[in-house]
């Protein structure tokens, strides 16, 4: 090879090293893709072939340089043979590196890609995945955002896309709720993605027929879980269904946190008659009991809240 042709060498590896630079890194962004394809090989190796490491910038400004170049067929090729670092700091890092890549590709919808990222976000799911799987608004991302609603790191990013495919995820989040699925809600262990599910179907609300088989999560555990089955029910029930659910409410609010009792205060608000009406049946029972108020207590809070001034009186 001549002096002519290593020169251009130096100069893409030159432009490649100062991806590593904090003051100027940015800017050797824009001088590689200035290169043209000639670049391509030199961040193949780059990305493929050079280690992780516990910061992921110099390798994420890789990605957005093979982007700007085309050359997609290299990020696929990330995915399909990267494995992820056993080091914690590291893999944290590559995550990030996962995420630039994964929304570089959505922005090319074909069915191979869409394909890999949810081969990948299958395999190990980030925020970055997670939103360009969204991007393709495929029905047969539904079951995978779903289970990612159990993940503290891409909770959010799941519900957000989940949001966007109302019409589908809707449909699934009963099945979900009913059992019909392979995605487990029971026990402690997917507390959280029943709590999402849940008050995904408060927002997205749902056909009086099915709220008999979701009437079972007024009395969960989790109580911000029947807090949101609380709400779907009152939005959609007859005036017997909406006592008993003011009712189950009111029972466990001995339970509830602060957050708790602030939501429950605002679904009573909605139906004030109903409220009040059970609130007097309770303040009969703990009359009948000689139970003293415990103002310390959500419980008795609560009725103060409903029933106001008629509380005070009734003692």
């Amino acid at each position: 090879m001549g002096v002519q042709q290593l020169q251009p060498a130096r100069s893409i590896q030159d432009a490649i090293s100062g991806l590593d630079s904090l003051v100027a890194g940015e800017a050797a962004v824009s001088r590689v893709v200035a290169f043209g394809q000639a670049a391509i090989p030199y961040l193949e190796r780059f990305l493929l072939e050079s280690p992780p490491r516990t910061v992921s910038l110099p390798r994420c400004r890789a990605v957005r340089a093979l982007s700007a170049l085309g050359a997609y067929s290299v990020l696929i090729q990330y995915f399909k043979h990267s494995a992820a670092p056993r080091d914690p700091a590291v893999l944290f890092a590559e995550d990030a590196v996962r995420s630039a890549a994964a929304i570089e590709l959505a922005q090319t919808q074909s069915e191979q890609i869409y394909g890999v990222l949810l081969d990948a976000a299958r395999q190990r799911a980030t925020g970055g995945l997670v939103q360009a799987l969204g991007a393709f608004r495929r029905r047969e991302s539904i079951p995978l955002l779903f289970e990612l609603l159990e993940d503290d790191f891409c909770r959010s990013d799941a519900l957000a896309e989940l949001r966007k495919m109302p019409a589908t995820a809707q449909p699934f989040a009963i099945l979900l709720l009913r059992g019909c699925t392979n995605t487990t809600i029971d026990g402690y262990a997917a507390s959280r993605r029943r709590r999402s599910t849940l008050q995904l179907l408060s927002e997205f609300g749902i056909a009086e027929h099915d709220w008999p088989e979701l009437r079972t999560y007024l009395y969960d555990e989790d109580l911000d879980c029947a807090i949101a089955a609380a709400q779907i029910g009152l939005s959609v029930t007859s005036a017997r269904d909406r006592e008993q659910i003011v009712e189950a409410l009111i029972e466990a609010s001995a339970r509830m946190n602060w957050a708790q009792e602030m939501q429950a205060c605002e679904l009573f608000d909605r139906d004030a008659d109903l409220a009040r009406a059970a609130a007097r049946t309770f303040v009969m029972s703990r009359d009948q009991s000689r139970a003293r108020p415990n103002w310390l207590s959500p419980f008795w809070r609560i009725l103060h809240h409903i029933l106001g001034n008629e509380l005070q009186q009734a003692r």
